[in-house]
């Protein structure tokens, strides 16, 4: 490590340490006036009092890990929650945000808050596995393309909580969860009521109103964003400078309960953003020679229908997700994606309760069409699954859950017909009632991204079918969790085969052409790794939390190397300090030992020369609740004010930046 990277290290270490004994000082000093009722977002402005840790848990309520309900001490995976409350404590700008800095999961981005670049959609992937991540909303599959970026289509102001299950998950849940599955679960109606909330920044502003009813809830949002000049390192003359002019995005949610077993979630957003190129100018000394100038017009949508009859154990939903795209000025992507999924799922106590079988049945069809370029078309893939698990309570103290998935495939003009069988089987022992230790080890797969056929604007070959890229993940863990305390640590290995790689036709095909490109299975992928997460409430008022990943992933590369593909090292701290009307939360994240970088210091592609630095991050948030209907927050994000690389291009996430917000409540 260089002794400037020492120094700033030492530099972040006794910032936070200042930081966090200030807040102890406070907290210990006013302990024994602690006590007060815990302010809960969804309550009355009459109702509201000031606020505490008071109704904190640990032993949250799993729902997505096994597609029933159980207590965290009782899932056999490694999970984390990410309440609502957190959210808001955050001053998370989007679900994206928050759950980035979350040790073990990496983001690839292209702004601040998962902000995509046209065509080019940011993503998360969990433990180093790229596209291997599958999200969920409402516990419906919303990935498109193999992208995860749908998330963005939700408000955070309206979700409820999001629940993250590490490991294999492909038996209850399909393709794309080899990594691991991030279910983003949405508010539902009740309380009558409502908010206005205006807020505004140096690189952020925006409005935003909601009501709740009886059995309706709406949301809506409009947001602005400021010009972003300097977005990327400059290494030579030769490099483009890129720049994000402004932008605004609206967002609407809706939740309806039809009746007491029937819901549906509407939710909506139309984002316009400009990107801007820019070339050396000799004359000016200096980027000023606009060459590309690119206008994305981007529209998500996402519409749930549930149907959850609790008493009989039985959940069926069917989600339509579409996603239209339009480039303009210098722009020529002009793309549609949209996918349909329809769940059922039954589950029956056996053995007097003490054994629980769950079994369903999945459809699922996804399309894309390219509209415009040389290479126009349509593609449509249809797969269907069945799948059971069952969960044997052998004694008080062990237990072992047996899945299975058989997930059939429809062949169409590009892709063979595919019969994928999926196992896996998960033990849990509790140790005591506050500890308990798993294993879960499981088969995952992926199919091809719906646009390979159609890929950028180059000549694109078929000619070699393609199989799925499949791996197996294996995991084994220990959580302890106590009334004020939760410390998990879990220890894992990833490996998978016929992972897919763009390559060109002459390469792989005798007489091929040197100028289309093909995709095959060729790479491999592998990670072993261990991640920590630690939580201790100190008080009615203080409760701090720790985390830390470190893991060795790898792919092979075109020579058959074993090279890193992700971020070995990552660390987060934190603290959230609540008394009376005050509430103060820190974030740091590290991410360290990071790949090797895209483009070299000559600024091009020809060789690699230096790694991506490390991404660091600083964020302040606080909040002040002038009466039970009024509250004021202020945040600080990257306050160190750091260019932090968000992808292996370098693109750098947003400079220092504040969000001062007026909430009010009736």
């Amino acid at each position: 490590m260089l002794r400037s990277e020492r120094n700033l290290y030492k530099k972040i270490f006794l910032t936070m340490l200042m930081g966090t004994s200030f807040v102890l000082s406070g907290a210990v000093g006013h302990a024994e006036e602690a006590g007060d009722v815990a302010v809960k977002e969804e309550k009355p402005a009459a109702e509201m009092k000031t606020a505490t840790l008071d109704e904190f848990t640990l032993d949250e309520v799993i729902v997505t890990a096994q597609r029933i309900e159980t207590k965290d001490l009782d899932t056999p995976a490694t999970t984390t929650v990410i309440t609502a409350q957190k959210l808001k404590d955050s001053g998370a700008a989007t679900v994206f945000e928050a759950i980035e800095r979350i040790p073990g999961i990496n983001s690839y981005s292209y702004g601040n808050g998962g902000g995509d670049y046209g065509a080019m959609y940011s993503r998360i992937n969990i433990r180093g596995m790229d596209k291997g991540t599958l999200i969920l909303v409402n516990g419906s599959p919303v990935n498109l393309m193999n992208y995860n970026s749908m998330m963005s289509s939700i408000p955070v102001e309206a979700v409820d909580r999001v629940e993250i299950v590490k490991g294999s998950n492909a038996v209850l849940y399909g393709a794309e969860a080899m990594g691991g599955v991030i279910n983003i679960i949405t508010k539902k109606s009740g309380t009558v009521g409502g908010s206005v909330t205006a807020q505004t920044g140096n690189y952020n502003k925006n409005y935003s109103v909601g009501v709740n009813a009886d059995d309706v809830s709406i949301f809506y949002k409009r947001e602005f964003y400021n010009s972003i000049d300097d977005y990327n390192p400059l290494f030579a003359t030769t490099t483009k400078k890129t720049s994000k002019d402004k932008g605004t995005r609206d967002s609407i949610f809706m939740n309806y309960n039809i009746n007491d077993k029937l819901t549906m979630t509407y939710a909506y957003s139309d984002t316009d953003s400009t990107y801007k190129q820019f070339s050396y100018d000799n004359a000016t000394k200096d980027w000023t020679k606009l060459t590309k100038e690119n206008l994305y017009y981007d529209n998500r949508q996402n519409v749930n229908l549930s149907y959850d009859d609790t008493e009989n154990q039985l959940k069926s939903t069917i989600t339509y997700n579409k996603n239209k795209l339009r480039g303009y000025k210098g722009a020529t992507t002009n793309t549609d994606l949209s996918s349909i999924d329809f769940n059922t799922q039954k589950a029956w106590d056996i053995n007097d309760g003490k054994d629980t079988l769950v079994g369903g049945i999945n459809v699922h069809r996804e399309s894309y069409t390219q509209n415009k370029g040389a290479h126009t078309g349509d593609f449509d893939r249809d797969s269907y699954a069945l799948y059971l698990s069952y969960t044997n309570q052998i004694n008080d103290r062990f237990s072992t859950t047996i899945g299975a998935r058989e997930h059939f495939v429809k062949g169409n003009e590009y892709d063979d017909a595919q019969n994928i069988f999926l196992p896996q089987i998960q033990t849990l022992y509790k140790i005591n009632d506050n500890t308990s230790w798993y294993v879960n080890i499981g088969k995952s797969f992926e199919l091809p991204a719906s646009n390979s056929p159609f890929y950028g604007s180059a000549a694109v070959s078929t000619a070699i079918p393609l199989k799925p890229q499949e791996g197996w993940n294996y995991e084994t863990g220990l959580k302890v969790i106590h009334d004020t305390e939760s410390f998990k640590l879990a220890v894992f290995k990833m490996d998978v085969k016929n992972k897919f790689k763009w390559v060109k036709e002459n390469t792989v095909i005798p007489g091929g052409d040197e100028n289309t490109s093909i995709q095959i299975n060729r790479d491999k992928f592998r990670n072993t790794g261990v991640e920590m997460e630690y939580t201790k409430k100190l008080n009615d008022n203080l409760q701090l939390n720790l985390g830390a990943y470190y893991g060795n992933p790898e792919a092979k590369d075109g020579d058959g190397d074993w090279m890193q593909d992700e971020a070995r090292l990552q660390f987060s701290a934190g603290a959230t300090y609540k008394k009376d009307k005050l509430t103060l939360d820190m974030e740091w994240f590290v991410t360290a030992k990071r790949e090797m970088a895209y483009y070299n210091y000559a600024g091009n592609t020809k060789y690699q020369d230096h790694r991506v630095p490390d991404k660091i991050d600083l964020n302040l948030t606080m909040q002040y609740a002038i009466n039970p209907e009024d509250t004021i927050t202020l945040g600080g994000y990257n306050l160190l004010n750091r260019e932090n690389p968000i992808n292996n291009s370098e693109n750098w996430s947003t400079p220092r930046n504040y969000r001062l917000a007026y909430t009010h409540r009736f």
